[in-house]
């Protein structure tokens, strides 16, 4: 029967361990007496043991020894005894505790779920007074004081949230959550005080010093020196935030944002005539975002304004080259114009017709159509405007032919 019971193998092991201790208790007992006849017989005389001057006791060596090593025995059995005792009480408090907590954590999570429900649902003014709740029955909980914090923002009461926020991430460091919902605190108040905002900077810091990988808290980082306009700080970010975007689509859509902060940056050189400075700055935005007409055309001009003709000549055909704009062949005829080289232009003109698409050759014939009709050369812009224009359906390449008709 008990080989068929399923504790069949625990009462066997708890019987083959009584066995081997009593095994055990007979051979150390037999030691004990074996080592008793020994010293018995080696020493048979008796040994006096002094308490005082005038009291003494002969003992018998073997009476001495064993009675040391009972006194022995004694004295470890009752210090285990006294220790188990201990720990037994230490254990009972324990499980009561243990048991008073997971009644606690069921309890919290019960109305957790209520309040992320109530939450879900739009609720959010009767989920606040269920997390009030939760923090009464676990004040350090992370999750909801974060939550909470979360909440009572976007109710209005920013001073609260700070509150729960700061407690949250003295309670957890390193939680990502608890800490930007810290900075969004700080964001809010940074319109208030200058000192909230560079709390804020110092928690986004703190993030990338634990998340670096991320490229969520350079986004952040961005729209502080956003709101500053501070094009230089804004480009510095922007550079970390595109080693870190993953996707080489994603990649080029951040170069051409870095473009535009680089140039920005160029822009306010160029406001305040500091030319100079601002010739680099675009310069660095084309090399992030070679596309951009805006800049090679400001390029031209901050190299105009410098006296240097020749390097803004170069940058509006770069640009062309690069675009395809007509624009930058504009900025190019003034120049030729007012420096009476319109034969230049024309070479320029006529070797962007030859290179040209259909789409844009049009524009390109009305462009040099134009420059012989100011130029007294009405022929060549008869020519011109019917061999790259379809002047009969357009009404522009019409009105220029006309005019060099008449």
């Amino acid at each position: 029967y008990l080989g068929k019971s399923p504790d069949a193998g625990l009462l066997s092991k708890s019987s083959s361990a009584r066995v081997q201790v009593t095994l055990q208790s007979i051979f150390i007992f037999l030691f004990f007496t074996l080592l008793s006849v020994y010293f018995s017989f080696l020493n048979p005389h008796e040994v006096e043991i002094h308490f005082a001057q005038a009291h003494s006791l002969s003992l018998p060596m073997v009476v001495l020894f064993l009675g040391s090593v009972l006194l022995g025995v004694l004295i470890t059995g009752f210090l285990h005894g006294a220790l188990s005792l201990k720990n037994f009480f230490i254990d009972l408090k324990v499980a009561r505790r243990n048991k008073l907590q997971n009644k606690t954590n069921r309890r919290v999570g019960i109305l957790f779920e209520e309040a992320e429900n109530l939450v879900a649902g739009g609720c959010i003014a009767k989920a606040i007074p269920v997390y009030e709740k939760i923090l009464d029955l676990s004040p350090n909980h992370v999750t909801v004081l974060t939550r909470l914090g979360n909440r009572l923002r976007e109710e209005g009461d920013s001073d609260r949230a700070l509150e729960l926020h700061l407690k949250a991430v003295q309670n957890a460091p390193n939680n990502l959550d608890a800490l930007y919902s810290l900075a969004d605190d700080y964001s809010m108040k940074a319109r208030q005080s200058f000192t909230m905002h560079q709390m804020e900077m110092a928690t986004l810091e703190k993030i990338e010093k634990i998340d670096r990988k991320s490229p969520r808290v350079f986004y952040r980082m961005r729209e502080i020196h956003l709101k500053t306009e501070d094009w230089a700080l804004a480009a510095d970010i922007q550079k970390k935030l595109i080693s870190r975007v993953k996707g080489r689509e994603k990649k080029a859509k951040e170069k051409k944002v870095l473009s535009r902060y680089i140039y920005n940056s160029g822009i306010r050189h160029f406001n305040k005539g500091n030319f100079e400075a601002a010739i680099p700055e675009f310069k660095k935005a084309l090399r992030e975002d070679a596309q951009c007409l805006s800049t090679h055309i400001i390029l031209g001009d901050a190299c105009m304004k410098t006296g240097s003709g020749k390097a803004a000549l170069k940058a509006w055909r770069t640009g062309y080259e690069k675009t395809n704009s007509p624009i930058c062949l504009i900025q190019m005829d003034k120049f030729y114009r007012e420096s009476n080289q319109v034969g230049e232009m024309v070479k320029v003109y006529k070797e962007a017709i030859k290179n040209s698409q259909n789409s844009i050759r049009e524009t390109l014939g009305l462009l040099l159509g134009s420059l012989y009709l100011e130029e007294g050369d009405p022929e060549k812009t008869i020519q011109v405007i019917e061999e790259n224009t379809d002047f009969q359906k357009a009404i522009i390449p019409s009105l220029i032919l006309a005019g060099a008709y008449k």
